[in-house]
């Protein structure tokens, strides 16, 4: 089958062809990756893309703990159904709210910049657990690349308000031009790759110490309305972060699948989680590769038009389904 390449493809594998850094390679190769046509002909180059890939970032990651790239840098190991990072400006109540969401201990102190380096916490949600990794601040004077870069590869960013700020909207919408200088968009849609450069990321608005500002608070709807959802908490009062352990989970862009065996009842305990969007087929997968080859039909509960129904391979899950796969 022939590959039919397209001209945004082979601009961008010329791209790679003439870069002179680590950093330049894999800029081209998302591109290629990004833009490569997705049919069988191109299965074989779209794996040698991804092993490249694969191969450079820890070609980079090496330099980067060997201290040849200049300079501390930080790499977050991505546990649980999803990755969100904690963003916003100085002393912006991150860390008190990591705190109060996970099991983590980072520093929390009174003044701007107690955070240099990410701090991971694991937040329980139903039956299953969100990463949430609190990064330093975000400023015109001075943030390390890396920042950028975590933020680059989180499934969802939490863009953080102190509401105890009279200038907390100003300085949010400081953190926002940065972010987006750096080519990074936050958005109220899925997180997604735009082109080679630019990536958007959902994005929920979190204004901190709602107790000590409800006027504030009151305000906070108006300011993030067309662009994301918001939620005011207090970390002292425990005010709203059940509700943000809900919106979290909705930001995450993650969907829960239970699965059942043929006359038995579906196990509930441990659900698989898939990027929203994913499919029966994406499901099947998932589970186990060899599935895919063996699968006669999937029956499914949840989504469908009525309960225990022949699902199409192509359908999307939803949150919550159930689904009872037949092998042959």
């Amino acid at each position: 089958m022939p590959a039919n390449l397209t001209p945004e493809f082979l601009a961008a594998r010329e791209r790679f062809n003439q870069a002179k850094t680590d950093e330049e390679r894999l800029e081209a190769l998302q591109e290629m990756l990004a833009t490569i046509p997705k049919h069988k002909g191109t299965e074989k180059m779209q794996a040698d893309i991804k092993r490249r890939i694969a191969k450079l970032r820890e070609k980079m990651e090496q330099r980067r703990r060997s201290g040849r790239g200049g300079g501390p840098t930080y790499h977050v190991e991505r546990e649980g159904a999803a990755q969100v990072v904690l963003v916003g400006p100085p002393n912006s109540g991150k860390s008190s709210l990591l705190s109060a969401l996970t099991n983590a201990s980072p520093d929390v102190a009174p003044y701007p910049m107690s955070t240099f380096r990410p701090c991971p916490g694991m937040m329980e949600y139903e039956d299953i657990q969100i990463q949430l990794v609190d990064l330093p601040p975000i400023t015109q004077e001075y943030t390390e690349g890396w920042v950028y870069g975590l933020v680059r590869l989180a499934d969802a960013v939490l863009l953080c308000l102190d509401l105890s700020d009279e200038r907390c909207f100003e300085r949010a919408e400081e953190v926002i031009e940065l972010l987006s200088e750096r080519h990074i968009l936050l958005v109220d849609g899925p997180s997604r790759q735009v082109d080679w450069r630019r990536v958007e990321k959902r994005t929920l608005a979190v204004g901190v110490k709602s107790d000590l500002a409800p006027g504030r608070a009151a305000e906070l709807p108006s300011w993030a309305e067309g662009r994301f959802p918001q939620v005011a908490v207090s970390t002292s009062t425990g005010e709203g972060l059940e509700a943000l352990r809900r919106a979290i989970f909705q930001a995450a862009g993650v969907v829960r699948v239970y699965t059942k065996r043929p006359g038995h009842p579906p196990d509930m305990d441990q659900p698989y989680t898939l990027r929203e969007g994913a499919t029966v087929l994406d499901v099947v997968e998932h589970i186990h590769r060899e599935f895919v080859d063996r699968l006669r039909y999937v029956r499914l509960w949840g989504s469908g038009r009525f309960e225990g129904q022949h699902a199409p391979l192509d359908h999307v899950v939803q949150d919550g389904d159930i689904v009872e796969i037949h092998l042959s």
